[in-house]
C-alpha cells in the first residue's frame, strides 16, 4: 500500500541527507578576558539560590580543630609543611594498624596547598591539604627496596618523609638513615604511605608488586583526628626543618 508524505517532510529529509556528512565551522569567533573584581555586579538570583548550601557547608568547614603556632611552607628538598604531613601519616598509621612504623613517605604533589598560615586550623584546611580520597596503607620493604625508593625521591629532588633521612648527590640518595641508623639492605622496614603511591602512582611502579596492609582510613580524616587530639592535649601544631633530606656538599 502506498503512503503519501507532505512536501514539508520530504524537503526536511532531503536537507538532513544532504548536510549529514558536512562539517561546519563558524565564520568568525572572538574572545575576551574579563577580569573579575569589585566592579562586577553579583548575580543576586544566583546568590540567593546557592547561599543556603554555602551556609550549610560553612557550618562544617569552619569548625576549628587546632591552632598552628607558625607559618608552614611546602618546599624541596625538605619543608616544614612536608615534615608535618609525613609525621602525621606515620603516627596515625601506627595507631590504626597497631604495628611499629619505621618510615612514612608522601609524594610532594599530593600536598595540594603551598603553605598554611599561623592561626586556627579548620576542617576546610584538611580538605585543602588533601582533597583526594587517599587511604593510608602499610607495606614492608627490604632495605634494598627502600634504598631504591630513596634514589627515586632524590631524582625528584626530595619528598616529605618521616623516620628517614638522606642526602642527595648527583641525583642519588647517599647516607640513608632509618631512625638515625644506616639502612641495612637485607633488613625489612615497615612503610606508611598512601594508596596512590602504593598502587604505583607518581612513577613508583615497583610498589605495586609489594603487598599492602589496608588501614581503611582516609588520610584527610586522620589529619583532622590528629589536630583534634593535639588540641585536646593542650598542644599547638608546629613543625621545623630537621635535615631529613638535604644536598651533599
Amino acid at each position: 500500500m502506498l503512503r503519501h508524505y507532505s512536501k514539508t517532510v520530504i524537503f526536511s529529509l532531503a536537507v538532513v541527507l544532504l548536510t549529514a556528512c558536512k562539517t561546519y565551522f563558524p565564520a568568525q569567533e572572538t574572545s575576551a578576558l574579563i577580569k573579575v573584581d569589585k566592579t562586577q555586579q553579583a548575580d543576586t538570583l544566583l546568590l540567593k539560590y546557592y547561599k543556603p548550601y554555602k551556609d550549610s557547608l560553612d557550618k562544617i568547614m569552619k569548625i576549628q580543630l587546632a591552632e598552628l603556632d607558625t607559618d608552614l611552607t611546602k618546599k624541596l628538598p625538605e619543608s616544614t609543611l612536608g615534615n608535618l604531613m609525613a609525621d602525621m601519616l606515620k603516627v596515625k598509621t601506627e595507631e590504626y594498624s597497631g604495628d611499629k612504623i619505621d618510615v612514612a613517605i608522601l609524594n610532594y604533589g599530593g600536598i595540594r596547598v603551598p603553605s598554611l598560615t599561623k592561626g586556627f586550623l579548620n576542617v576546610e584546611h584538611a580538605y585543602l591539604l588533601m582533597p583526594f580520597d587517599n587511604y593510608m596503607v602499610e607495606q614492608v620493604l627490604t632495605g634494598q627496596q627502600l634504598s631504591d625508593f630513596c634514589d627515586s625521591m632524590a631524582m625528584k629532588k626530595g619528598w616529605p618523609v618521616s623516620g628517614l633521612s638522606f642526602q642527595i648527590k648527583e641525583n642519588k640518595a647517599v647516607n640513608i638513615l632509618v631512625n638515625n641508623e644506616p639502612v641495612q639492605l637485607k633488613k625489612n622496614y615497615t612503610l606508611a604511605t598512601n594508596d596512590y603511591l602504593a598502587n604505583g602512582g607518581d612513577g613508583m611502579t615497583f610498589l605495586k608488586l609489594i603487598p599492602q596492609k589496608q588501614t581503611g582510613k582516609l588520610f584527610r580524616d586522620a589529619i583532622m583526628e590528629y589536630w583534634s587530639a593535639q588540641t585536646k592535649a593542650g598542644n599547638k601544631i608546629s613543625a621545623k626543618i630537621e635535615n631529613r633530606i638535604s644536598y651533599a656538599e
